[in-house]
């Protein structure tokens, strides 16, 4: 088992077109908290497959992005971590077609539940954020990404943690599983 990796070597195309967009970085790290300048996680982790674990963003939460060869996962600060994507272009386009993501997951797998999360913290987030819908084309137009229904994202959210996630489980420096997203 290897201790998480540095983005240093670590290349792909979606990742590529960001750091080479300076306006795409900014609203990702700012609207949409996906930072690629944070990869630091709040503490030393490691994989429990045999394989790849790779950070490659942050949030403002403290939580972590890492690529695992296919898969985005997402470890909190609190010691909860899944599956998020099933790659990183899903996984941009979840960010940014459900800006309150964190929220969401909690309600997988109920699909009903997950839409009505998404629609009760949608208006604080545009309190906040009045542009958003301005702001996601922007950066999915800076990116060439293709803007994706919420509808579809909840479905690719719950299928990625109930599915992908129990075949990528953290462990924290005492060998300790994170807890599930």
């Amino acid at each position: 088992m290897s201790r998480a990796s540095g983005t240093a070597a670590y290349r792909c195309p979606v990742f590529d077109r960001i750091k080479g967009n300076a306006r795409a970085a900014e609203l990702l790290a700012t609207v949409f908290d996906f930072d690629l300048d944070r990869t630091e996680h709040v503490e030393p982790v490691w994989p429990s497959w045999d394989g790849e674990l790779r950070p490659v963003a942050g949030d403002a939460a403290g939580g972590t992005f890492y690529v695992c060869g296919g898969p985005v996962l997402y470890a909190s600060s609190e010691g909860a971590a899944g599956v998020l994507a099933a790659d990183p272009t899903a996984a941009l386009q979840l960010v940014i077609g459900v800006p309150t993501w964190h929220d969401v997951v909690t309600r997988v797998p109920d699909l009903d539940a997950m839409r009505a999360t998404f629609e009760s913290t949608l208006p604080e987030f545009l309190s906040y954020e009045p542009d958003l819908d301005r702001r996601q084309a922007e950066v999915s137009a800076e990116l060439g990404l293709d803007r994706v229904p919420v509808d579809e994202l909840l479905v690719r959210l719950r299928s990625s943690v109930t599915d992908l996630s129990p075949r990528f489980r953290l462990l924290n420096e005492e060998g300790d599983e994170y807890d599930p997203l």
